[in-house]
């Protein structure tokens, strides 16, 4: 088996968007509002993403099975967090956005190795700290987050209805397992 991370060229953007249209259908069968209506992932942002190099591809055997987007640019909706609060106010923290793995491959644990392989990369790229989020309802990514070693740090609110984000945080100066010890 051949596991290889790279970044998403606009050969692959049907593939990406195909991984992107599958998991925004899971969602909706799950009870998901996340991707659904405004926030949908847009065809035109990640072409965008991928000409920028923000776009990571997880391929096995020379397969895509999950795609994400990881960018240094700040986020807007991190700028207020309720009910928590990020560990640091570093302002170079990294993103990471429409991750997505097949979910024909679902259950295999590919997600939680495109998680730590996403931030390998970005601890290889200077990042002192990595934010992400999900929907309260899409349980199956609040568990590859968790599993990859990030901390929930409260909640956030995107500018549109069902804009509610678990938000988590990944900060490189804890060392590799950000998991709170249990006493």
């Amino acid at each position: 088996m051949n596991i290889e991370i790279r970044n998403g060229n606009l050969d692959d953007f049907q593939a990406v968007m195909q991984i992107i249209n599958k998991a925004k259908n899971k969602l909706a069968e799950s009870g998901s509002p996340q991707w659904s209506d405004e926030d949908s992932p847009k065809e035109d942002e990640i072409k965008l993403e991928i000409e920028k190099g923000n776009n990571y591809l997880f391929t096995i055997n020379e397969k895509i099975i999950g795609t994400a987007i990881v960018t240094n640019e700040a986020e807007e909706a991190y700028s207020t967090i309720n009910y928590g609060d990020w560990d640091s106010s570093q302002e170079n923290y990294f993103t990471i956005h429409k991750f997505a793995v097949n979910p024909d491959v679902n259950g295999k644990g590919y997600g939680k190795i495109f998680l730590k392989l996403l931030l390998f990369i970005c601890k290889e790229e200077g990042a002192p700290e990595i934010r992400i989020d999900t929907h309260p309802k899409n349980r199956a990514m609040q568990k590859i987050i968790l599993s990859a070693g990030f901390t929930f740090k409260g909640i956030i609110h995107l500018p549109f209805p069902n804009g509610e984000r678990y938000a988590y945080q990944f900060c490189y100066d804890r060392g590799t397992d950000n998991r709170r010890k249990r006493k």
